[in-house]
């Protein structure tokens, strides 16, 4: 699987994703304003928490495992058999937590009980969501990217269409009932594609799960809940600080732009993922690592640098299109978040590298910095700055934690 061959169906599935999110973006603010795209960011955070710990956390552990025995059918098998158990597992407790606390959940995300069925429905549903990511993981680490293409298509596609019709009946509380329907529905549309390719290995030896294979993927479980969790949570803290310090409608200014930046860096982060974590896992090298390193950072740095300048100087165009004039002050904020994304995208050539090789707390030492470093830094920043507080202070954490990054990736393969 070659770097260039793997960017271009990764950005056919982050076209299809960023077309499908900045359309759906534009109708959420259109009928909901400000603070309906606050509160759609707010679940989304939340579920993003959630989503992790229903599958258990074990896609990365997966993909890097399926690469591994390709060719290794009795090994493959006991991770296909183990993982969807783990996930059966995790899902099962995620939906008593989410049924049993929904009118918490409810009020700790959207300051009010008036949106618990959409926690009930989550939990609901959970089960799929979480089969389908194990799904995805397999063929990823198969090297299966058309399939896994066109599913992530298919998702996105399924997120746009339900939302613009459940929010024209129902408003803000039609475009978060899509959010939560589209994560587990593709789950039937991915069986029926692949179905005679990954589930004919899945016995009912999946309830007689491999202790040593839950131990090996127990590491990548504690690196996903904590990378999953720790920026959603960080931006939970500052959207409500925002929120009172300032006012709601800052808080879906600055979720506006989040989800800008959110969709510009998921082709770079569906690359990294679907290429670097297989690619990572199969070297062993110190020169091979290094190179593979060296080489994704000068493809990656100019190609990145190059899209967010377009996107500065385009920035009045793709307000103009994804917003409304409500939105119109989010143009003072982009450079620092551009300058912020530009610094975090090459951290993240060195976190695949940490996954790849389970460097455990390594990994998790900088996502937790990472987290408090933007919090800290916007609870600061703001107060002296107003909202531009919060991308500058994102810019900050970047760049100290990718100048960490640098010195644990020569200490790892430079030093003897």
């Amino acid at each position: 699987m070659k770097l260039l061959s793997t960017t271009v169906f990764s950005g056919i599935t982050a076209f299809v994703k960023i077309s499908a999110a900045f359309v759906a973006t534009k109708v959420i603010s259109s009928f909901s304003g400000p603070a309906g795209v606050a509160l759609v960011g707010s679940l989304t955070n939340f579920m993003a928490v959630v989503l992790s710990l229903a599958n258990g956390s074990v896609t990365s552990g997966v993909v890097k495992y399926t690469a591994e025995f390709k060719n290794d059918r009795r090994k493959s098998k006991i991770l296909y058999d183990t993982s969807v158990f783990v996930s059966l597992v995790c899902s099962a407790l995620v939906f008593l937590g989410l049924i049993l606390f929904a009118e918490h959940w409810s009020r700790s995300i959207f300051h009010s009980t008036e949106f618990v069925s959409v926690i009930y429905l989550l939990g609901g549903g959970i089960v799929f969501y979480s089969l389908n990511t194990i799904l995805l993981a397999f063929l990823n680490g198969l090297g299966y990217i058309k399939k896994f293409t066109i599913i992530n298509g298919i998702s996105s596609v399924i997120t746009l269409l339900l939302t613009i019709i459940l929010i024209y009946y129902y408003n803000i509380s039609g475009a978060l009932y899509a959010l939560v329907i589209a994560q587990f529905a593709v789950f039937f549309v991915a069986v029926l594609l692949v179905w005679k390719r990954i589930f004919k290995n899945i016995s009912s030896s999946i309830f007689k799960p491999d202790f040593k294979t839950v131990k090996n993927l127990s590491h990548f479980t504690v690196m996903a809940v904590v990378s999953s969790s720790a920026m959603p949570l960080a931006q939970i803290v500052i959207r409500n600080f925002i929120t009172k310090e300032i006012d709601l409608n800052s808080a879906g200014i600055w979720q506006g732009l989040i989800r800008i930046s959110d969709g510009y860096l998921l082709m770079i982060n569906i690359t990294l993922g679907t290429y670097f974590l297989p690619k990572l896992s199969s070297l062993n090298g110190k020169n091979e690592l290094r190179k593979e390193i060296l080489d994704g950072l000068k493809f990656l740095a100019p190609l990145f640098l190059a899209m967010c300048a377009g996107i500065y100087f385009t920035r009045f165009y793709i307000i103009e299109i994804l917003y409304t004039k409500d939105f119109s002050s989010m143009e003072s904020l982009f450079f620092w978040q551009l300058a912020g994304d530009f610094f975090k995208v090459l951290s993240w050539v060195f976190s695949y590298l940490m996954i790849s090789k389970v460097m455990t707390k390594a990994f998790i030492f900088m996502e937790v910095l990472s987290a408090l470093l933007y919090v800290v830094l916007s609870m600061i920043l703001i107060n002296s700055m107003g909202l531009q507080g919060s991308t500058f202070a994102f810019f900050v954490s970047c760049l100290l934690c990718f100048f960490i990054m640098v010195l644990i990736f020569y200490s790892t393969l430079f030093k003897r």
